[in-house]
């Protein structure tokens, strides 16, 4: 065989691993720690309004829901509870009781009754609370206590009570002597009724269609019409033998019995069925003390310690419960009378679910531990699929072929019999039937990508679509030998990008690919993939990760975590969706979803704790009765405080809140008792008028604001579940007050002061009027003075401008006089010069040969004589340089009388920083006879070595 291994002749009950497991219903678990009250729970019963409340050892518990609360009575522990018409809870225990009525925060308020009663009273332990009309019963153990009008009566009872009930305005009990019944005010004994023994504390005596039923601690059932007492054999006899009843309940046809060895029995009285649930079935504990069926259909059990409801409405089972015993389920197939799971634990075979809480043996398939991926049906055999390749059972065998690993699933392609195709971690391997056995052939060539899923192709030959997460989704088309791939194509886009996986399927002939992108459809005209949106359209979700059409052409698909179905109605030839029909929330595992079709009408699904059952019916799914409530609204803040609550009555008043307090939290509750079900809540804040806007849904209960402006406010929040249509509503209304600043009686006097203000403006402004306008009299006075003074600045300012003016151009032109009389000095200087040269020129001419030329140059010397004698230009000089320089050379010759006119006339030269080259012609000396002259001078003046001479002269006429 080829190194094929095969474990042959293996009888799975024989030679495998053998387990005890049933298919449960889904049992919701409260512990004490969950509801954090005492561990023993005696009564229970639901409101109106949906909540439910039981009497627990420490107390009354209340459950909207979502939030636990306990309100103890005065030092006792309750044993029982009951809601009267009036709106009240009564409640008794031991030693007391009374009645809770709501308060304003939303608890509730005890009234103890007991009291009121005679010291000399002994009330004992109340067992049990009837409500008939007007009248309230508490039974105790040997006496009944009877409120009615506000005053309390007794009815005692000489033997132990057992069980009472009211039923069409007749009062029985069982005692030690039997079933009795109200005469008056004294209990008489029905005939031939002492052989019922005890029955049990609640729930004894149960009314069924016109009779009653008595359910006795240990001998079973009896029933009685009205006039005999018989026994009454059911399919619960076993039970009752085997263990002692304690408790009983009844909806419609359906009887609980509540025991203490070994947790309840489900009888049904129409078909005489029982089953019995415990703790291998969910229950936290054996013993069970009290139970009641709520409106929903759902049993809750009130057990010794803890509290446990079973939802028996439920379409969904699950294999152990949900406890992850054998592993997370991965594919699961109905293979020759025997049911295969295969987990990532390995493949288990167990017998199909015929009936819940019913346990069957499940076995594990020795040799095939490790991961499985699928099982597939082919051939009368089953292929499964796993991390260590492919094992192929027949009738009693296990065949495990060499040559593979990893392998994802295996699929059959049109027109190729005794030819499969195994999809593997990396590549297609092609399987061949030679003779009754499967054997691996070869790995096709060209493909070397992972094959997660597959999808044939029924119309092309030889093709296949393949589809990973890492290479997206392909169409691959096989040579005609199926040896290797001829061709593939990609169809990866960017509206439909890689980095998801696909999961591929057939609907109506279509190839259609899920995705988280959506769903898409191959068309094969354009070879592309398109949006199948009318598909889409039908479907309820908005990313897909699986989707499958069953036989019935129900198409299955697993849309935001969760399994839902799009029906198909054959008759009409048309899909339609039961609105809110979903399974498994946040259970399924992502991406390797299988749903296996049952010929049963029942689906099995895998989980992430193993293998869940759907019961599929043509009726819609159980609509439970549900009620909103805002419980709660607390001021926040450094210490929140409540101010204001709902309970099952209330007040709906608007509330005032101080605009110091101006945020709140509130908080809201629904009566889900269901973990199958999804309860959403969307709020909104409407001011005034002003409606807001409604948010999104979340499963979130609570709803903070702050910094609140002042107004009137309206919260209102609606519940949306899977199992409701139209979203059920519920609002609290309230009011902000605004901060004193912004009060009625604020604005008041904010308006006084304004009129008070502007009447002393109006008082300041006529008075200061008159003011304003001598002050501005005299300002225009004083701007005149100021004007006029300004002018006469201005005017003396031209005044001295002009003066300096004026004064400037007499400088100039004394400085101009100046050096023309300088000129005219120098021009008489120079005549003087040619007067001696005249003279010299005259005396070296010869007296006879020159009379003529003498007397001509005589004439000349009288011409130049006259110029100089009436020239008196030195005279000039000196006077104008003296107005100029005020009075220096006066004041030079006061000062010092011994200068000559050539030092004076050096000082002058010398005041007007003229050079000593310049100063040279101008005295008719050298230059050498300048600085002679000026030291000559120095000594006159008495100046030092240090002093300057020029800087002594100019200083010295001011």
């Amino acid at each position: 065989m080829n190194r094929v291994f095969i474990l042959t002749c293996i009888f799975l009950l024989l030679f495998s691993i053998s387990l005890r497991a049933d298919w449960q219903r889904p049992i919701m678990n409260y512990t004490r720690h969950t509801y954090k009250a005492g561990n023993q729970n005696w009564n229970i019963r639901q409101h109106d309004n949906g909540w439910i409340y039981i009497a627990n050892n420490k107390g009354l518990l209340e459950f909207d829901g979502v939030a636990w609360n306990t309100y103890p009575i005065r030092n006792a522990k309750t044993r029982a509870l009951e809601i009267g018409s009036d709106n009240r809870i009564y409640i008794g225990g031991m030693g007391q009781f009374g009645y809770f009525c709501p308060s304003p925060l939303g608890g509730l308020d005890y009234t103890c009754l007991s009291d009121s009663l005679p010291s000399t009273v002994s009330v004992g332990i109340i067992w049990n609370i009837l409500s008939d009309k007007n009248r309230i019963c508490f039974q105790s153990n040997r006496r009944f206590f009877c409120l009615e009008n506000g005053k309390i009566s007794q009815i005692d009872v000489f033997s132990d009570i057992y069980s009472s009930l009211v039923v069409r305005n007749k009062f029985y009990m069982t005692s030690s002597k039997g079933l009795m019944i109200l005469n008056g005010t004294e209990f008489i004994p029905v005939d031939n009724t002492s052989d019922i023994g005890s029955t049990v504390k609640t729930g004894g005596l149960l009314s069924y269609q016109d009779k009653l039923i008595v359910v006795s601690r240990d001998k079973g059932l009896f029933v009685y019409d009205g006039s005999v007492l018989r026994k009454y054999a059911t399919a619960a006899d076993d039970f009752c033998s085997r263990n002692q009843l304690f408790c009983a309940a009844l909806k419609d046809s359906l009887l609980a019995l509540g025991s203490v060895q070994n947790g309840i029995c489900l009888l049904n009285l129409k078909t005489d069925e029982a089953e019995v649930i415990s703790t291998g079935n969910g229950l936290q504990n054996k013993t069970v003390l009290s139970m009641m069926f709520d409106e929903a259909g759902h049993l809750w059990l009130g057990l010794d310690n803890g509290i446990d409801c079973i939802h028996l409405n439920a379409r969904v089972a699950s294999l152990y419960g949900g406890r992850s015993v054998i592993g997370s389920g991965y594919a699961s197939c109905h293979y020759q009378g025997r049911f295969y799971l295969g987990t990532n634990q390995g493949l288990y075979c167990t017998t199909f679910p015929r009936r819940l809480n019913k346990e069957y043996p499940v076995d594990f398939v020795p040799g095939t531990g490790g991961q499985i991926w699928s099982l597939r049906e082919y051939d009368d055999k089953m292929f499964c699929c796993s991390d260590n390749g492919i094992f192929i059972a027949d009738d009693k065998r296990i065949e495990h072929l060499d040559g593979l690993k990893g392998v994802w699933d295996i699929v059959k392609l049109a027109g190729h019999e005794d030819v499969l195709l195994a999809g593997t971690y990396s590549g297609l391997y092609l399987l061949v039937k030679k003779g009754t056995h499967w054997r691996v052939e070869c790995r096709i060539q060209g493909f070397p990508r992972s094959c997660k899923d597959m999808l044939p192709e029924k119309l092309t030959a030889n093709t296949l679509w393949i589809a990973n997460k890492e290479n997206g989704v392909s169409r691959v088309t096989l040579s005609e030998d199926l040896r290797q791939v001829r061709k593939f194509k990609d169809y990866n886009n960017k509206t439909f990008p890689l980095g998801y996986d696909a999961c591929l399927s057939e609907v109506d002939g279509d190839v259609v690919v899920t995705s988280h992108h959506g769903l898409w459809s191959y068309d094969q005209t354009r070879d592309c993939l398109e949006r199948f949106t009318r598909l889409e359209n039908l479907l309820d979700g908005k990313v897909y990760t699986y989707l499958k059409a069953d036989s019935l052409k129900n198409i299955w698909y697993v849309a935001d975590g969760r399994l839902k179905v799009l029906r198909y109605d054959a008759a009409e030839k048309k899909y339609y969706r039961v609105e809110h029909e979903t399974f498994l929330r946040e259970s399924l595992i992502e991406n390797f979803e299988d749903v296996y079709f049952c010929n049963q009408g029942q689906i099995v699904v895998g989980t992430e704790e193993g293998f869940s059952l759907i019961r599929l019916d043509s009726q819609s799914p159980y609509r439970s009765p549900f009620t909103l409530q805002i419980r709660k609204v607390y001021m926040t803040g450094q210490r929140d405080s409540l101010v204001y609550g709902r309970s099952y009555s209330y007040d709906d008043s608007p509330v005032i809140i101080p605009y110091t307090h101006n945020s709140l939290r509130i908080e809201y509750s629904a009566n889900n008792y269901s973990k199958m079900q999804t309860a959403l809540y969307s709020y909104r804040l409407s001011n005034g008028s002003e409606e807001g806007e409604w948010s999104e849904y979340s499963e979130n209960n609570k709803k903070e604001f702050t910094g609140l402006h002042e107004g009137k406010y309206i919260f209102s929040v609606k519940l949306f579940t899977d199992k409701d249509t139209v979203p059920i509503v519920t609002s609290f209304a309230f009011e902000v007050l605004p901060p004193w600043y912004r009060t009625w009686w604020s604005y008041l006097a904010y308006s006084m002061a304004i009129v008070l203000l502007l009447y002393y403006m109006y008082y300041r402004i006529a008075a200061s009027r008159k003011h304003l306008l001598m002050q501005k009299e005299l300002e225009l006075y004083r701007q005149k003075q100021q004007f006029k003074e300004e002018s006469d600045l201005k005017d003396r300012k031209i005044d001295l401008l002009k003066e300096e003016n004026l004064r400037s151009e007499l400088h100039h032109k004394s400085e101009e006089l100046i050096r023309t009389t300088l000129n005219i000095v120098r021009k008489n200087e120079m005549l003087l010069g040619i007067k001696k040269e005249v003279l010299g020129i005259s005396h070296s001419i010869n007296e006879a040969n020159l009379v003529s030329l003498r007397r001509k140059t005589l004439r000349l010397l009288g011409q130049i004589e006259t110029n100089i004698e009436h020239d008196d230009d030195l005279q000039a000089f000196q006077s104008t340089f003296d107005s100029v320089h005020h009075d220096f050379f006066r004041k030079l010759e006061e000062a010092y009388p011994g200068l000559n006119n050539k030092d004076k006339l050096l000082c002058a030269y010398i005041k007007m920083n003229l050079l000593s080259k310049e100063i040279a012609p101008l005295m008719n000396i050298s230059l050498r006879g300048v600085e002679i002259s000026r030291y000559r001078l120095r000594k006159k003046l008495g100046l030092g070595e240090g002093e300057n001479l020029p800087e002594f002269l100019q200083k010295f006429s001011k």
